[in-house]
């Protein structure tokens, strides 16, 4: 069963039934399921789909022949185009008359084997594609190449696109369909762990508890997840060692140039063209507290934190027991440095599914009022997990408990740390607490007795 990308999906959707010539870019990165999501689209519609290798221009052309003339009349008088032009008109003119779809996935690949391949794609739209019901679908998992090569103002296919999608990861609620197997605290833990990621989450084993899943999964040395991360570095990155220092340092709390540049020892000036790498390859980004509207933007309050969920616990728990895992003392590793600090590791994670459905319900206009924004902030003094504000001066604070219950002591830290931040204890304030479990009767009552006061279960 195909999960999530509903609007992507249909975004395509409405482009093929416009029955025009169509160039389009569908980009992501590796595992969130670009190719099972372009097939979905494709299986109902007469189609072509190749799929580029890391391979010299004429095996690719080779290969892209027998794929495309596999089944046509013409495949009795021609094995292989002589070059792309002929390849991409054959295309243009099979769909004069009706409509095609090609989809050309791991497209970096060709166009890296053949330098010339954007231009001569360039020069054959600009001749052919208005004349065409040819709705072509280009895909790269390289976003740096994407981005630079193929959408950026120097590319020759700049402004002949049609439309650009870029695939993220699955929000919370579109992984349950993943993980429906499992109960909530363990669909919370694992996209805690993993994110969004159908490649990673269909991973995990429902017959096996957390602990017995990341000793199998994630700290297994022979496993696929225990290997992705130094892939994906040494795949992407030059100087793979300063990248794991910096990652390191990360995922150790230093979220801010000069803590990164003293945990590391590195140069601030240099720290930030790796950051800055990081960040358009989506593993970091630069996150700024939410503002009240009178508030003035403050650089000094920004954090550089892990965008990808798995870069995160690789490196908070995988890279500092290296050593202890490739001589297979995982249980160590697992019963002492893991285990013993993974509620609170997963309850930091847990303040982003709830901030997510606050906006879900926000935009369905199921709050008591209407928040213009609703995310996170903090200044030197204090951390509002859960904050929002309207136009008309409500606000909204709150956090998540990912294995325990709120206690009265906890909804008054919260409202003193609001006061704190807001300056203003008589602030309008709608209060609301996440939880994974049954509400106790205290907490019935408080919010029966405080209307302002309101306690939402994760199902």
């Amino acid at each position: 069963m195909f999960i999530g990308r509903k609007n992507a999906l249909q975004s395509l959707e409405d482009k093929y039934d416009e029955n025009k010539g169509h160039l389009i870019v569908v980009y992501g990165k590796r595992r969130l399921g670009k190719t099972a999501f372009l097939k979905e689209f494709s299986k109902d519609k007469e189609h072509f789909f190749y799929m580029c290798r890391e391979t010299i221009d004429s095996e690719q052309i080779k290969l892209f022949s027998e794929e495309i003339l596999e089944d046509h009349p013409i495949r009795s008088f021609i094995s292989t185009f002589d070059d792309w032009e002929k390849a991409f008109m054959f295309l243009v003119n099979e769909a004069k008359e009706k409509r095609i779809l090609i989809v050309i996935d791991e497209f970096p690949y060709l166009a890296q084997s053949n330098k010339s391949v954007l231009s001569t794609l360039q020069s054959v739209w600009d001749n052919h594609g208005d004349n065409t019901k040819l709705m072509c679908i280009l895909t790269g998992s390289s976003l740096s190449y994407i981005e630079d090569e193929i959408l950026s103002e120097k590319s020759p296919l700049f402004g002949r696109t049609t439309g650009a999608i870029k695939i993220d990861a699955l929000t919370f609620k579109e992984s349950q369909g993943i993980l429906n197997q499992f109960n909530i605290e363990e669909q919370i833990a694992y996209f805690s762990f993993l994110g969004g990621v159908p490649r990673y989450l269909k991973g995990m084993n429902p017959e096996k508890s957390i602990s017995e899943n990341i000793d199998d999964q994630f700290l297994n040395k022979f496993s696929f997840l225990y290997q992705e991360i130094d892939f994906l570095i040494r795949e992407e990155l030059r100087e793979p060692s300063t990248y794991y220092a910096i990652l390191g340092a990360v995922a150790n709390g230093a979220s801010k140039i000069r803590d990164i540049a003293e945990t590391t020892q590195l140069d601030k000036t240099k720290i930030n063209v790796y950051i800055k790498n990081l960040i358009q390859l989506n593993i970091l980004y630069k996150k700024v507290p939410l503002l009240l509207p009178e508030e003035k933007v403050n650089q000094h309050r920004s954090l550089y934190l892990f965008k990808e969920p798995y870069f995160k616990f690789y490196f908070r728990f995988i890279v500092p027991n290296l050593s202890l895992l490739e001589n297979d003392t995982t249980h160590e590793v697992l019963n002492k440095r893991i285990m013993p600090y993974i509620d609170n590791y997963i309850e930091e994670d847990f303040q982003q599914i709830a901030i997510e459905h606050l906006k879900e319900l926000n935009g369905n206009n199921k709050l008591p009022h209407v928040y213009q924004q609703i995310g996170d902030t903090w200044n030197d003094k204090v951390k509002i997990p859960i904050f929002g504000f309207t136009n008309d001066d409500w606000v909204l604070a709150g956090k998540a408990f990912y294995k325990r219950l709120p206690t009265m002591k906890d909804i008054d830290i919260i409202k003193q740390d609001l006061a704190i931040y807001t300056k203003d204890s008589q602030k309008k304030t709608d209060y609301f607490f996440f939880i994974n479990m049954i509400l106790s009767d205290e907490l019935e009552t408080i919010s029966k007795l405080d209307e302002h006061i309101h306690f939402i279960k994760i199902n």
